[in-house]
């Protein structure tokens, strides 16, 4: 439990010590956001402007008018849902771009320069790309079963006696279907942890070496893992709490509170992402480079050594 919180310790302080990261990244989700909820705005200027849905929108979150405004005709307002879905498309593969930089930041253990930075981002990305392409056929089923679970209890919600029994039966499916995308994320960033530390080219291989380290010490891995997921959950629990209980007149307030949140779990993210590298470093590989010790053999006893006769002669 000691090495746990020496290990969760140190990679609190490797994470801040390269914070700047995480602005950078703060920074490029504030201005895709933007850009994402621009068609959003355009649609609903012509709409409600100046009526009260604005003022319920604009000064409070209230989901009656936003259940109308989404349910009429004539504004079709997920018609531009595609633009969001794109910048968030766009910001996973930034994310994707930067993290080669940030884990050989982490391995380091020194700030890099911008130009070491980018060379490791570039050094790594496609590698990222088929790992990538791995992980999303392994993510196939837990999604299956999910949707598949889904399926089979909305028919037993319409009726009465087994709504209980199919409510529940969903919240055990996506809990059970949740955990193992928690493992196979927690396998894949091994992986990734992997690839930058011995400089492995080859990420299908890459991917089986990280299955077995993973699940060799997946009560301890999952442990880290778990508990700074727990601790970015009660955070942002806390700042949905303080959200749905601020007046209507502090939107902007609100707007504070939920984009502190949001810089909590990119925090969360890069934490996890130091302690696994730490983790790797000082269970696995020095494991591997340590030097087998070299016996020493004793200086001989001139007590106990017996002289040699002297040469008798001819």
């Amino acid at each position: 439990m000691s090495d746990q919180l020496a290990l969760l310790k140190e990679g609190f302080r490797r994470a801040w010590h390269y914070q700047r990261v995480l602005w950078f990244i703060f920074g490029i989700s504030l201005v895709l956001g933007h850009f994402s909820t621009a068609p959003v705005t355009h649609k609903l200027d012509w709409s409600i402007d100046h009526s009260l849905h604005a003022q319920r929108l604009t000064k409070m979150f209230d989901y009656g008018s936003f259940s109308a405004l989404s349910s009429n005709p004539e504004i079709k307002l997920f018609e531009v849902a595609g633009v969001s879905m794109t910048y968030s498309m766009v910001f996973f593969v930034i994310m994707l771009f930067l993290t080669g930089g940030i884990l050989e930041a982490y391995r380091s253990g020194r700030k890099l320069t911008t130009r070491e930075f980018f060379e490791a981002c570039g050094s790594y990305f496609w590698r990222w790309v088929r790992l990538f392409l791995l992980m999303a056929i392994v993510l196939v089923p837990p999604i299956s079963l999910a949707y598949v679970v889904s399926d089979q209890t909305g028919e037993m919600m319409l009726s009465a006696a087994q709504e209980k029994t199919a409510f529940w039966m969903v919240v055990a499916a996506f809990g059970l279907a949740g955990l193992l995308m928690m493992c196979i994320r927690l396998w894949f960033d091994m992986a990734q942890v992997r690839a930058v530390v011995d400089e492995e080219n080859g990420m299908w291989r890459n991917a089986g070496r990280a299955f077995k380290i993973t699940f060799s010490n997946f009560g301890t891995l999952f442990g880290i893992y778990f508990s700074i997921s727990l601790l970015g959950w009660l955070v942002f629990a806390i700042g949905l709490y303080i959200w749905t209980r601020m007046p209507p007149a502090d939107y902007r307030w609100t707007f504070l509170i939920l984009e502190i949140a949001i810089l909590w779990g990119f925090w969360i993210r890069l934490w996890q992402r130091a302690c696994e590298m730490i983790w790797y470093q000082r269970r696995v590989l020095a494991s591997i480079v340590a030097p087998a010790p070299v016996p020493v053999t004793p200086p001989p006893n001139p007590l106990l050594t017996i002289a040699p006769p002297p040469a008798t002669p001819l």
